[in-house]
C-alpha cells in the first residue's frame, strides 16, 4: 500500500538534501515534529486498550483452564527465549557502539537514575499514568484490569470486553489516519536525518541494527521452534509444508489476526489437529504470542537509547527482557503494533524519536517477516499442545 509513495519520499529526501535549502529543512523539521507528536498522542492509549481488550476477551471456564495454562506456558517460554536471543545477539554485535547515531544528548546518564525510573513504573494514580506517558505502568494497569474483568460474571465480562474492544478499534482507525501521512513523514525524517548527520556512519549503524533483528528472528524461526517440536517428537519439515499458505498470507498481510482463518484451516486440514483444540489455542496465540515482537521491541529500545547516549548495565538489560515480553504479550496482531509498543517505551523514557523516524520506512519490511514468524510460532505451539493433549487422552 505504501511502497511506491515511500520510495518516492526517500528519493525526494535525497534531492532535498542536495538542494541545501534552509527553508526545505525547516519545513521537514516541522513535519517530523508534528508526526512525532501524533505518535506520542496515539501510542500509549493504543497500548493500554490493546492489552485490556485482549485479556478481557479470554474466557475463564473450567473446561478450558488446562489448555489455557499450556498455551500461556509455551507463549511465555518461546517469547522469553526470543528476547534472550535478541539480547545476546545485540550484545555480540553492539550496533549502537559502532558510531553514535546521534550525539544530541551528552552525559545523559548524569541525571538519569535507572532505579528511580523503575520505581516510577509502578502507578499510584490512574490518570497520572497517562499524563506521565508511563507505558510500563499502563501495561501493568492494563494487565490488572484485564485479569480482573475475566474474574467477573460472564455477562459483565462481555460488556466490558465490548467497551475495551470498541475503544481499541477506534484508536486503530485514528492510527490508520495518522499512518496515511507516512510518506510525507518519511520524507521529513530522512531529510532531517541527512541534514544533521552529514555522513554515512549512521547508515552503517542502522545496517548493524537490522542485522541484529534479522539474526534473532532467524534463530528463533529456524532453530528454537523446530528444536521444540523435534524434542516433542514432531516433524518441523512436515509442519512447515502443511502451513505454507498461512505463512505466505501472514508475510504479505502483515497481520496475524487477518491470517487466523487460513492458519486454522491449514492446521486442521493439513496437520490434522482437532477443531476443538486448534480453534481455541490459535486465537489465543494470535493475540498474545509475539516472539518476533519481543525481539524487535528489546533491540529497538536498546539501540535507540544507546544511540542517544543512554547506557544500560547487563542487569538493566535483563529488566528490559521482562518489559519487552510484557509488551509483546499485550501487543495486538495488527500491522505496526510492535513499532507503537517500542515508541511508547521510548516516549516514557523521554528519549528523542528521531531514529524511530529512520526505522519507520524499514519497519514495513521487518513487519512482514515478524508477522510470518509470529504465525509460525503459533502453529508450533499448537502442534506441541496437541501432542501433549493426545498423550493425556491415550
Amino acid at each position: 500500500m505504501y511502497k511506491s509513495p515511500v520510495l518516492l519520499s526517500i528519493v525526494l529526501a535525497v534531492i532535498s538534501y542536495y538542494l541545501h535549502n534552509d527553508f526545505i529543512f525547516g519545513g521537514a523539521k516541522l513535519i517530523s515534529d508534528i508526526f512525532i507528536s501524533l505518535l506520542k498522542l496515539i501510542s500509549l492509549p493504543l497500548v493500554f486498550f490493546s492489552i485490556t481488550a485482549t485479556i478481557s476477551g479470554l474466557k475463564n471456564s473450567i473446561e478450558i483452564k488446562t489448555l489455557t495454562k499450556k498455551t500461556l506456558f509455551y507463549t511465555l517460554l518461546t517469547t522469553t527465549i526470543a528476547a534472550l536471543i535478541a539480547l545476546s545477539i545485540y550484545l555480540l554485535i553492539s550496533p549502537a557502539n559502532k558510531h553514535l547515531v546521534s550525539s544530541s544528548i551528552e552525559n545523559a546518564n548524569a541525571n538519569y537514575s535507572y532505579l528511580s525510573y523503575l520505581y516510577s513504573l509502578i502507578p499510584s494514580n490512574f490518570i497520572q499514568v497517562f499524563l506521565d506517558n508511563n507505558v510500563a505502568g499502563s501495561i501493568l494497569l492494563a494487565f490488572l484490569i484485564g485479569f480482573a474483568v475475566i474474574s467477573l460474571p460472564e455477562q459483565k465480562q462481555d460488556i466490558l470486553h465490548q467497551i475495551f474492544s470498541a475503544l481499541f478499534d477506534t484508536l486503530l482507525i485514528i492510527a490508520r489516519y495518522i499512518l496515511k501521512l507516512m510518506p510525507l513523514a518519511v520524507w521529513a525524517f530522512i531529510t532531517c536525518f541527512l541534514y544533521e548527520v552529514k555522513g554515512s556512519s549512521e547508515f552503517y549503524n542502522i545496517i548493524w541494527y537490522l542485522l541484529c533483528i534479522s539474526l534473532a528472528n532467524l534463530v528463533q524461526a529456524f532453530v528454537i521452534l523446530p528444536l521444540l517440536m523435534w524434542y516433542k517428537g514432531i516433524s518441523p519439515i512436515q509442519t512447515l509444508k502443511g502451513v505454507i499458505p498461512a505463512l505466505v498470507l501472514a508475510f504479505f498481510s502483515k497481520s496475524s489476526s487477518a491470517t487466523l482463518p487460513t492458519t486454522i484451516e491449514c492446521v486442521q486440514n493439513k496437520l490434522k489437529v482437532p477443531k476443538k483444540l486448534s480453534s481455541f489455542v490459535l486465537p489465543i496465540c494470535t493475540t498474545i504470542n509475539m516472539n518476533a515482537c519481543a525481539a524487535f521491541i528489546l533491540t529497538t529500545v536498546l539501540f535507540v537509547s544507546e544511540s542517544n547516549g543512554y547506557n544500560f548495565s547487563l542487569g538493566e538489560m535483563f529488566v528490559w527482557i521482562l518489559l519487552s515480553i510484557g509488551a509483546a504479550i499485550g501487543n495486538a496482531g495488527v500491522p505496526m503494533g510492535c513499532y507503537f509498543m517500542a515508541t511508547s517505551y521510548l516516549i516514557s523514557m523521554k528519549i528523542p524519536l528521531n531514529i524511530m523516524g529512520i526505522i519507520l520506512p524499514i519497519y514495513t519490511i521487518l513487519d512482514m517477516f515478524e508477522t510470518a514468524i509470529n504465525v509460525w510460532s503459533d502453529i508450533c505451539i499448537t502442534r506441541v499442545i496437541h501432542k501433549e493433549y493426545s498423550r493425556r487422552l491415550t
